[in-house]
């Protein structure tokens, strides 16, 4: 009888502290450290060849995210600035993707520019050059929140969605993880009618690289490459002579 209780009571000890280690695993981070996180995942270069590869009717569409300052922002504000540009065949989209604290949520809020032409390849240019004037972003805003789930944050806008310019309804469904951003907009016309509805699935490519390291990389390729012919040329010359001498 005593073995006995031993072992409920190593068993009920064991579970409890399962229990615990399984809580402490799923628990969500700070807000803080949520806006920090799903910025992080949000940056790089994106493309859906895979999707693709299974759907052909689905466009090929690239993605550069990159951070990038405001210039009227407190750098020390827990506001987390994306500068998106998406590339397609069939259209063109550029968009700054702002991250903040609400409530229990991270807010996501898109906003459009007021002159297209001179964000456009923001992130081509170096960290300290992806400057924006608050001037040329916007006032009217798309929001929705995003909730964390173990390694995503999901979030959607709907049923409100968001209004455009022309007066048709946007409602957006995203999923973001570390290496993939899966997203659904369905496109309404003032009567209602469902327009649009093909979701998209973003897989990372890389991350954003310093321009200043790939330009390094390639001026280093090329001095190499031409050191290289030169020395060719030289050796092809000096047989070319041994060769009138002999």
């Amino acid at each position: 009888m005593h073995l006995l209780k031993v072992s409920i009571l190593t068993f009920l000890v064991t579970t409890f502290s399962f229990l615990q280690q399984s809580r402490a695993d799923t628990s969500a981070p700070p807000i803080k450290t949520q806006v920090q996180e799903v910025a992080q995942w949000f940056t790089g270069f994106f493309d859906n060849a895979q999707q693709i590869a299974n759907s052909p009717s689905v466009p090929l569409i690239t993605m550069s995210n990159c951070s990038v300052q405001l210039d009227d922002t407190n750098p020390l504000a827990d506001i987390q600035n994306v500068y998106l540009e998406q590339e397609s065949p069939g259209f063109e989209r550029l968009r700054l993707y702002s991250f903040n604290e609400v409530n229990s949520a991270v807010n996501l809020s898109i906003s459009s520019f007021v002159n297209e032409n001179t964000v456009r390849g923001l992130c081509n240019h170096s960290q300290s050059r992806r400057q924006l004037s608050i001037n040329n972003v916007e006032k009217n805003t798309c929001n929705l929140q995003l909730f964390w789930k173990p390694n995503s944050y999901i979030g959607n806008n709907a049923p409100n969605g968001c209004i455009t310019s022309n007066g048709f309804k946007v409602v957006s469904d995203v999923t973001i993880e570390q290496s993939s951003i899966d997203s659904l907009d369905k496109i309404f016309d003032k009567k209602g009618n469902l327009l649009v509805a093909t979701p998209i699935e973003f897989r990372r490519v890389n991350s954003v690289p310093e321009p200043s390291v790939t330009f390094g990389l390639l001026a280093l390729g090329i001095w190499s490459t031409k050191n290289a012919i030169s020395d060719r040329r030289k050796q092809k010359s000096k047989k070319n002579k041994t060769s009138v001498s002999s």
